[in-house]
């Protein structure tokens, strides 16, 4: 019989975690080839989580959790998840019941058929409000661009791993921890598997707490972290730029020395050292997001911590 890590991350999901639970288990019932454990990370939730979680543990031994001693990223509580693995499986999984354990069957018949990841790609988000519809649409695709094609476009963190991928994922000590990115990096025989997502269970999004701001400074920190090619960018356009005033200012100059100088110009003088400007503080502001991102992995933390665990996790 083979076994599967089922690996979610809780943030206030008291209203979820029952359902969650018996869906995950009624999926089983009819997976008779393999057993499975559930294994949650709870991050420092403020409500009744934890306590669901050990109520939940005492009569299911398959229920084991870690409690986080702070609220970390939730890619950080899934890497506490996936870190403590041991199944031939892992299924990634948010617990609010968007990624239905339903799915969980289609994934199992992928990996039978020989690939060591399955991912999960949603085709259709319409509980997500328009806006930021269009900026997660505009995020994929800048990620596939500027990975050469390592990220996938719409793919979620809901996902099969098989023990080689979790493994290889579980090597990789960045401090900022993107599941989807490491995922790509990692490689292996991968396919995906569509889905429309389902609203919420209970409860309210975590996701959609985040203010607008917040939600694209990640996503944009998210970017750099797992590609150089805004660094070339800049350089490319700094190549550019010298080329062009160089022309400019050869060009000026045969005129000024034939014709004169039609008219003061100093509009043209004022646009031209405002875009330069503008341009040298952008260039500067992706450099130190670079910089920051270094300034976070050269200080060696630890991913997470964990404050307490359940059936023996740690």
């Amino acid at each position: 019989m083979k076994s599967v890590d089922i690996v979610t991350s809780a943030f206030n999901e008291e209203e979820c975690l029952p359902e969650l639970f018996r869906r995950i288990d009624e999926v089983f019932k009819s997976e008779s080839e393999y057993d499975y454990r559930i294994i949650v990370a709870d991050n420092a939730s403020s409500d009744n989580t934890w306590k669901i979680i050990t109520e939940a543990a005492k009569s299911n031994s398959k229920i084991t959790a870690n409690r986080m001693s702070r609220t970390f990223s939730f890619d950080a509580a899934l890497r506490s998840g996936i870190d403590n693995c041991t199944g031939d499986v892992a299924v990634v999984m948010t617990s609010d019941l968007q990624d239905p354990p339903e799915v969980i069957p289609q994934l199992l018949r992928k990996y039978e058929a020989g690939f060591e990841q399955v991912l999960v790609k949603i085709t259709s988000r319409e509980t997500v409000p328009f806006v930021r519809r269009i900026l997660s649409k505009i995020f994929y695709k800048l990620a596939h661009r500027m990975t050469d094609g390592l990220l996938p476009e719409s793919v979620s963190d809901f996902r099969l791993l098989s023990r080689s991928a979790y493994r290889g994922m579980s090597e990789m000590r960045e401090n900022h921890s993107f599941v989807r990115g490491l995922g790509a990096w990692v490689g292996f025989k991968t396919t995906t598997v569509e889905i429309e997502r389902p609203p919420r269970f209970a409860g309210e999004s975590k996701f959609m707490g985040f203010s607008l701001l917040t939600a694209i400074t990640l996503a944009f920190r998210s970017l750099l972290a797992y590609s150089a090619t805004p660094l070339m960018w800049i350089s490319f356009l700094g190549i550019f730029l010298s080329v062009f005033f160089f022309l400019t200012v050869i060009v000026l100059s045969i005129v000024w020395f034939t014709v004169g100088v039609p008219f003061a110009g100093f509009g043209s003088i004022v646009g031209l050292i405002g875009l330069g400007f503008s341009l040298i503080m952008l260039s500067l502001g992706i450099i130190a997001q670079y910089i920051g991102l270094i300034y976070e992995e050269v200080k060696r933390r630890p991913l997470y911590v964990v404050a307490e665990s359940i059936n023996s996790l740690q």
